[in-house]
């Protein structure tokens, strides 16, 4: 099982990221772009991992309080991702480190990248000629709950299953 711990969108950030997705379609980028159902952000990638027990445990002991995040710029990795992106947030930076924490704790591997806190628009894209300039009104929603994900090869591309979640604690 291909497992990842991420956020969801609210729904008016993911209305905003659905727009982002249209303008840049409409500006000539093209690329996979990700289902409107799909869009999240990755707070760690476990990868293949044959329980999901143990790794919402390690989620329950990396307990928070809800934050707010902001959507508010587009960003690029490498020559062929697209990102909505974050202002920065250090409630959402210590989630992710006592996340990592946790996950090490519990002998859980992850993949030890640097976070960068962003819900992937596009893949495989073609900014080649580079990315429209687009006035992005700020979107703020509340970070109250991580989820744990099934990623799955559907045909149509990859599929996120949320198979449990933790909630912030109020």
């Amino acid at each position: 099982m291909r497992l990842f711990v991420g956020i969801s969108p609210s729904d008016d950030v993911r209305r905003s990221l659905v727009r982002m997705q249209d303008f840049l379609s409409r500006h000539g980028i093209s690329g996979t772009y990700l289902t409107p159902e799909n869009l999240h952000m990755t707070l760690t990638f476990i990868g293949a991992y044959p329980e999901p027990d143990p790794v919402l445990g390690a989620m329950e002991e990396a307990a928070f309080e809800p934050f707010e995040i902001v959507y508010d710029h587009i960003g690029t990795f490498r020559e062929s991702i697209i990102w909505g992106g974050t202002e920065p947030c250090e409630p959402l930076e210590t989630l992710v480190k006592r996340l990592r924490h946790s996950l090490a704790g519990a002998d859980i591997p992850f993949d030890r990248s640097a976070f960068t806190p962003h819900f992937t628009l596009a893949r495989h894209a073609d900014f080649s000629h580079g990315i429209p300039s687009a006035e992005i009104v700020p979107v703020p929603m509340i970070v109250d709950q991580m989820i744990l994900f099934r990623s799955d090869r559907g045909k149509n591309g990859m599929v996120y299953t949320p198979i449990g979640a933790v909630n912030a604690r109020y």
